[in-house]
């Protein structure tokens, strides 16, 4: 995906803060926030570029929901498409590993999900974010 012009952004839709479109009762908690930590993991995935050391999934394995050592969360905002390992360590997180909001340091983003680099070649994708998800 090139970086969005203006009007693939009007039909992208709206920048929307964490939570807001999903409707969930919940803050970003401590850590959740943070980008800087994790700027040598995030991705710039614009221009159709991905990462030299990209982790690969069994096809498979990512249709019955068993790959998720090899899963990249993923945003879309107006510079483009970014994702980092979903694996990557979080300590100052409760849970341990990066959220979508690492991906935007807590900022708006207009779409985020989940992917998957197939060894078929296949990019699997869905929209399930729960910060920048789909309503």
């Amino acid at each position: 995906m090139p970086k969005p012009t203006e009007s693939q952004l009007y039909k992208l839709g709206n920048l929307v803060q964490p939570f807001e479109r999903t409707g969930f009762k919940r803050k970003i908690l401590a850590g959740e926030d943070l980008k800087e930590p994790f700027d040598g993991s995030i991705y710039d995935a614009t221009n159709n570029r991905y990462p030299n050391d990209v982790l690969l999934s069994n096809p498979e394995e990512v249709m019955v929901g068993k790959a998720e050592n090899t899963k990249y969360l993923w945003i879309i905002d107006q510079n483009g498409l970014f994702i980092i390992p979903e694996q990557t360590a979080n300590s100052f997180t409760v849970r341990g590993v990066v959220c979508h909001t690492n991906l935007t340091g807590g900022g708006s983003a207009i779409q985020g999900g989940e992917l998957w680099f197939g060894t078929d070649g296949v990019v699997y994708i869905n929209n399930k974010s729960g910060r920048y998800g789909a309503t």
